[in-house]
């Protein structure tokens, strides 16, 4: 992976984490943007590792992975995130391994008992619900995501009467190129290689009216236009393992944020008609051998992300291979308390995770 510059080390300051968020703007001014009076909304996005499928402990009920978590990390007011922290309020929607909650096309209609998304609205699910950010936010109630430690990270920067809003929306196995019976309920891909539209995806059937649905949410509580200060994305398993896949990742990947930029242009910036101003944060996918890719095939797709990033403007890493020498400690691991299927961060990582994301946010000035 080719050197990274201006890193931006999260030290023992910042409880012991040492994954890096870069801004790999071309060119950016740093100067701060006038700060708008209105709603600020944060979008999440991906597949499992996003949609949360760590355990916080050895059930629903249990926190103990959690608690470890903390101790390790020097965290001594951790309990907020199993209580809830109301000044980052959060409304998510885990879709599952691709499968539809409304009526399901790729199985003739039929909605399958096992297969229903976990949602904060139990009933409506894509209507969305805002509910104080906590464990059991992920696949299930005894699962979290990146959401939990993004949330600490931010949750001094709100109020509970002004808060910070989280939108999620993550589907399992998700990709731009899924094959078999349930691949148009996985994919991400808007475009097609000769540039058509395509019908049905994960951005215009469930993404796109499930923001839109918690836009609304928030205005009407607030009685204020919310802006969307940033995208935060963690996929990437499911495209790493083949290089046709990665082949076609970045062209791909950028349809999806020019379609979500567009979509939502008039949730970003007063003086951004094109959405723009929208930040896309981009976690890197673990490096190790596992049952999606072996750690070169994600190593190359990880290097496309981070040359994109550095290309284009308000586009930013959460590298989590800073060390070029992937000393243990910088190292986010799939292995330990919380881990499932080999493939998912461990709770500490997972809540590390998060984290370096709310450090992007903050070292970039994206509250602002």
């Amino acid at each position: 992976m080719k050197k990274i510059k201006n890193l931006l080390l999260l030290s023992v300051g910042f409880l012991a984490m040492t994954v890096t968020g870069c801004n790999r703007g071309n060119g950016e001014s740093s100067k701060e943007p006038e700060k708008e009076d209105r709603p600020i909304v944060f979008v999440m996005s991906g597949q499992s590792n996003m949609e949360g499928n760590t355990n916080f402990g050895k059930n629903a009920t249990d926190t103990s992975y959690l608690t470890k978590a903390f101790e390790d990390l020097g965290i001594e007011d951790g309990q907020c995130c199993i209580d809830g922290i109301a000044s980052i309020q959060t409304s998510y929607y885990g879709n599952g391994y691709g499968e539809l909650s409304r009526t399901d096309y790729n199985t003739g209609g039929q909605k399958q008992a096992n297969q229903q998304p976990h949602a904060s609205n139990t009933e409506d699910k894509i209507k969305g619900k805002f509910l104080p950010t906590k464990i059991g936010m992920g696949h299930s109630d005894a699962m979290m995501g990146p959401e939990l430690g993004c949330a600490y990270a931010l949750k001094d920067k709100a109020t509970a009467e002004q808060p910070i809003y989280f939108v999620k929306m993550a589907s399992s196995g998700s990709g731009f190129a899924q094959s078999g019976s349930s691949a148009e309920g996985k994919n991400w891909e808007v475009k097609k290689e000769d540039g058509t539209p395509v019908e049905h995806n994960l951005f215009s059937d469930f993404l796109k009216p499930f923001l839109q649905n918690n836009l609304n949410l928030i205005e009407e509580a607030t009685g204020k236009k919310p802006i969307i200060k940033g995208w935060l994305w963690h996929q990437g398993e499911s495209d790493g393992g083949e290089k046709a896949k990665r082949d076609a990742y970045a062209r791909r990947l950028k349809d999806l944020i020019g379609e979500f930029r567009t979509t939502f242009a008039e949730y970003s910036a007063k003086d951004d008609a094109e959405g723009k101003q929208i930040a896309f944060i981009d976690g890197m996918t673990f490096e190790g051998g596992t049952m999606l890719a072996g750690a070169a095939d994600a190593k190359a797709l990880n290097e496309i992300k981070l040359a994109e990033a550095n290309a284009e403007d308000k586009r930013y890493i959460v590298d989590t291979y800073a060390n070029e020498e992937h000393i243990d400690a910088n190292l986010l691991k799939v292995s330990g308390n919380g881990s499932t299927q080999g493939v998912h961060y461990n709770t500490k990582d997972c809540f590390r995770l998060g984290m370096a994301y709310g450090k992007v946010i903050l070292d970039n000035n994206l509250l602002d």
